[in-house]
């Protein structure tokens, strides 16, 4: 093992999709939100919660519900829950590390964000909590401010920063996975370790051209993630693959020239290696306690490797304009980062 530290993202910064508002091909709207009982199905539970909807002079699809609180269901550690969320629009992420978003800031003058919301410390960059009630991911992306969520006409309609975005109207798509899976947040019930993905399209073209591939990279251990900034790896970089244009904790790339392979872009930096054996292995060399050696064949180990929502094979794939991979280990092996 090599003697280079791991190097992690500060929670401080204020970057990211912060605050200013989409404009073009989207439309502005605010609605009046009332909390009502609401009867939710789960795909992998029956047991029902209390969402949040929108009342609006159009129809909005809703069902009936009663509460359940964290204590009746298994996985809490201290009635607690985490997962990860990532929020994107255009190729954009939302940056969770502002201040707006932690409970300390907002709790005292809304209680009900205690229900999913994000820490200053303790957690990583896109780590959520859910505490003492059972919420559907409706009733979670409402909560955080800024953001609104609801289904109208059997579509999605998400607010971010006063800007309204409804499917499948001027251009915009927008899709909302769980991990690889395709999700309803309005029957959705939110779990420990989910790893939610929404995913906005205006359409607009963003990315680069040519022979030049840009896109976002993070790599996180235990939800500590490596800070590509770092001068070992801003060294490392090469004509054809180089870190640029970071905004932490989201880390920008360039590809030029001939497409390279996400396992070839590992094997280019200082302190990992990957291969794929019967199931993904990372060697991470480091001088602190996140050093090791994963495989996802062994117990107590997940690793996930995506593009989006998207699984995908590091030797195989090659790496593509607008692209934003995402590897995550969470290992019994390595310090644990929740409280």
């Amino acid at each position: 093992m090599g003697g280079t530290a791991l190097t992690l993202t500060s929670l401080a910064g204020c970057t990211g999709l912060g605050g200013s508002s989409n404009e073009s091909t989207t439309t502005t709207a605010s609605t009046t939100r009332t909390t009502t009982n609401q009867t939710t199905t789960h795909r992998r539970t029956t047991t029902t919660s209390e969402t949040q909807t929108a009342e609006t002079t159009e129809t909005t699809d809703t069902t009936e519900t009663t509460e359940t609180t964290t204590r009746e269901k298994p996985g809490y550690k201290d009635y607690h829950w985490h997962g990860e969320l990532f929020f994107e629009i255009d190729g954009k992420l939302v940056d969770f590390t502002q201040p707006k978003y932690f409970l300390d800031n907002i709790e005292k003058q809304h209680p009900e964000t205690v229900y999913f919301h994000f820490h200053k410390s303790a957690h990583g960059p896109n780590e959520w909590s859910n505490e003492k009630k059972v919420i559907t991911l409706e009733r979670g992306l409402n909560l955080l401010p800024g953001i609104s969520y609801k289904k109208q006409g059997g579509n999605h309609v998400i607010g971010y920063d006063g800007t309204t975005y409804q499917d499948g109207r001027s251009g915009v798509d927008i899709t909302i996975h769980e991990r690889t899976e395709e999700i309803d947040p309005t029957k959705y019930e939110v779990q420990h370790a989910d790893q939610y993905w929404v995913h906005i399209s205006t359409g607009r073209k963003s990315g680069t051209s040519g022979d030049t591939r840009s896109g976002l990279l993070m790599f996180d251990i235990n939800n500590r993630r490596l800070d590509f900034t770092a001068s070992k790896y801003q060294r490392a970089g090469t004509k054809q693959f180089q870190f640029a244009n970071s905004n932490p904790p989201y880390y920008g790339w360039t590809n030029t020239g001939e497409p390279i392979t996400l396992a070839e872009v590992f094997d280019q930096l200082p302190d990992i290696s990957y291969s794929n054996r019967g199931g993904h292995t990372i060697k991470y060399s480091s001088s602190d306690r996140y050093d090791g050696i994963y495989k996802s064949r062994m117990s107590g180990t997940e690793i996930s490797i995506r593009q989006r929502a998207t699984d995908i094979d590091p030797t195989s794939y090659q790496l593509q304009d607008g692209d934003i991979l995402w590897v995550y280990v969470h290992t019994d092996a390595a310090p644990d980062n929740e409280h």
